[in-house]
């Protein structure tokens, strides 16, 4: 009777104590940065200086918002054209601060979602990028051509590098008709061999806008 007893005393203190683990865990979601590591993606640790680096080259191209919320921290940071090596100071900054606001509507509405974009391990190449920022890529390149033949004053460089891809195109690429097939399948080519270009790439900045005008 008293094994008994004690299995049972056992049971019902694991049992409590499994209770107490989660109850435990609800209450430690007490900040910003508590709901963005629940929601699986992983926080930059802040000595990791190389990935703080790799987060401010990766957003100064796609988040709007970067420099205006930075610029308070380091009166240099105006545009795009910021020193990677102070962005990255201002970056960790601004994340350990917005990381530990609490959980209040405004907070969860202002930096929930800038956080899981800023402060998170940034995406390893191009495709994980375009993925994780919601974005399409082309499935229709026929008409992805007619749209961007238009635009060659805007790009100035598709034409060489889409007739790199293919040595027959001889038309020019604002006039093309019976080559449109052909200047298609480069586009579409050249898009795709894009995709695995990591983020530490020297050639990122200058490919990732082009990705984002023909690709998506």
């Amino acid at each position: 009777m008293t094994i008994k007893v004690a299995g049972i005393g056992v049971l019902g203190v694991a049992g409590v104590a499994g209770m107490c683990g989660g109850g435990y865990l609800l209450i430690r979601e007490k900040t910003i940065g508590d709901r963005v590591s629940k929601s699986g993606l992983s926080l930059i640790k802040n000595d990791d200086i190389a990935a703080w680096k790799l987060a401010a080259k990766h957003l100064k191209l796609s988040d709007t918002d970067l420099f205006k919320d930075l610029s308070p921290l380091d009166s240099e940071i105006k545009d795009n054209n910021i020193d990677l090596d102070k962005a990255k100071v201002a970056l960790k900054k601004w994340c350990q601060d917005a990381s530990s606001k609490d959980l209040s509507e405004h907070n969860i509405k202002t930096y929930l979602d800038k956080v899981k974009s800023r402060c998170t391990t940034s995406p390893v190449d191009i495709k994980e990028k375009i993925k994780r920022e919601g974005k399409s890529f082309v499935s229709n390149w026929a008409g992805k051509f007619d749209t961007l033949k238009t635009q060659t004053s805007q790009d100035t460089d598709l034409e060489n590098n889409l007739k790199a891809l293919n040595s027959t195109i001889n038309e020019a690429i604002s006039s093309a008709n019976n080559q449109k097939n052909l200047y298609s399948k480069a586009l579409q080519d050249w898009c795709e061999s894009q995709l695995s270009l990591k983020l530490e790439d020297s050639k990122y900045e200058t490919s990732y806008p082009k990705v984002i005008s023909r690709c998506t």
